[in-house]
């Protein structure tokens, strides 16, 4: 029981000093901490799920900033295209690759304005035989790509943020 408690002390100090952040850990820079969010389609399943994941990193959306006092994020459009990967012997659709893809930008007061595109690639299959199971996890795979769209599009904070920093050095 010792060794296994030793082991496990060993475990984590090794992995805390690697750099090793849990997959949902995104810190956020100071900077991004209060934001605003202007979105094509604020009620859409994209909005709600940045908003999520704002939320889930402790980030204050402010409805309003007519002062520009904080940064925002504009969502300009997303789009989600769908291309065959492979077909059936009689000439008809077997797997789609779907590809979201996601146009948006950070504006910071007084800086430039950073452009962020996001892609996420899923593949499909298509089973003519189950129409309605083929819809409900179409609707599913597509939800799992906004989530994943909108944790990239927060991941890129982190790299505007030094981007940034580079540029005010200068």
């Amino acid at each position: 029981m010792k060794k296994l408690l030793c082991l496990f002390a060993l475990m984590s100090v090794l992995l805390s000093g690697c750099g090793f952040h849990l997959q949902n850990d995104t810190e956020i820079p100071k900077q991004f901490q209060t934001m605003t969010l202007y979105s094509y389609d604020p009620y859409g399943q994209l909005s709600r799920e940045i908003k999520k994941v704002l939320s889930n990193n402790k980030v204050h959306v402010v409805e309003s900033d007519i002062d520009r006092n904080y940064p925002s994020l504009h969502v300009l459009d997303s789009r989600i295209s769908k291309d065959t990967i492979s077909i059936y012997q009689d000439g008809k659709s077997a797997e789609y690759q779907l590809i979201l893809t996601v146009n948006a930008q950070v504006i910071i007061a007084g800086n430039d304005i950073y452009p962020i595109t996001i892609k996420v690639f899923r593949t499909f299959f298509d089973n003519p035989a189950t129409a309605l199971a083929k819809s409900t996890e179409q609707n599913l795979i597509e939800r799992e790509m906004y989530a994943e769209s909108a944790k990239q599009l927060i991941g890129k904070l982190k790299s505007i943020n030094a981007v940034d920093k580079k540029s005010n050095t200068q």
